[in-house]
């Protein structure tokens, strides 16, 4: 009954972390992505994760395992899409026209074997905005809900929660749009109808808050999961500065007594 739950954005990272160290022991991390760190325990993020979390690791793996496992559905993945559309379908594929994009990124990578093999997917986008928020994906990864999804009668892969930095969202299984299941605090739900570039549904009464982080949960990131606060990497203000002082600050607190830099 073992999860493994890999988290694609840094605070996706995190919140995995934190689910093991606070709530489910028994979920198998997969820290940086690196089969170094291999059902390791809930480390420190650093920049150098597989480094890291290796010391800890129970065993290595490779990626013949890691689709074994995906397409026995023992994968929690929380991605973060460049593009997520009203239905819930994903794209972290090009910006544009797929045969002259105006961006290229990473292609489609692993989401059409998790779309047929995995439960449900979760997305975390990191800045909500129309940008992010279109109508419709300029390429489709990931198939979200609607006649297309029924047609090939795909009961697997189904976007299961959006998380972005307004508040949390799912899609309606039959394809009507997307709805705000919780606000975060300070959030109307006119602002975050500004920053969607779809309409979303309509609430069907007073929208609730998003629970704020317990005082337990907010001393486990901030001591043990992430005391160099890459999390900020997910924030504005992310840029080589940033990378410059996480990078002094992983060395001295990882530095080994008597070892050279």
């Amino acid at each position: 009954g073992q999860v493994i739950a890999v988290g694609a954005t840094v605070c996706a990272d995190i919140a995995t972390r934190l689910a093991k160290a606070l709530y489910a022991p028994e979920i198998v991390l997969m820290a940086g992505g690196s089969m170094a760190g291999y059902d390791c325990a809930a480390t420190p993020k650093a920049l150098n994760d597989e480094w890291v979390a290796a010391a800890s690791s129970v065993r290595g793996s490779d990626w013949v395992e890691t689709f074994d496992l995906i397409s026995a559905g023992k994968y929690a993945i929380c991605m973060g899409p460049v593009q997520v559309d009203q239905t819930g379908s994903c794209n972290i594929s090009v910006l544009g026209d797929w045969r002259r994009p105006k961006v290229a990124l990473i292609g489609a990578r692993g989401i059409p074997d998790d779309m047929v093999r995995l439960e449900e997917l979760t997305f975390h986008v990191r800045r909500h905005t129309p940008r992010t928020l279109v109508e419709k994906v300029d390429f489709r990864c990931g198939l979200g809900f609607g006649p297309e999804r029924d047609a090939l009668g795909l009961t697997l892969g189904r976007p299961r929660m959006l998380v972005t930095d307004l508040g949390v969202f799912d899609f309606d299984e039959h394809g009507a749009g997307m709805r705000a299941r919780s606000l975060h605090t300070g959030v109307s739900f006119d602002q975050a109808q500004a920053a969607t570039g779809f309409e979303l549904l309509a609430p069907g009464g007073e929208l609730p808050v998003t629970p704020p982080p317990t005082g337990s949960e907010l001393a486990c990131i901030r001591e043990e999961i992430d005391p160099l606060g890459v999390r900020r990497l997910d924030g504005a203000d992310a840029g080589p500065a940033l990378f410059a002082e996480l990078a002094e600050r992983e060395r001295e607190l990882f530095a080994v007594p008597g070892a050279s830099r």
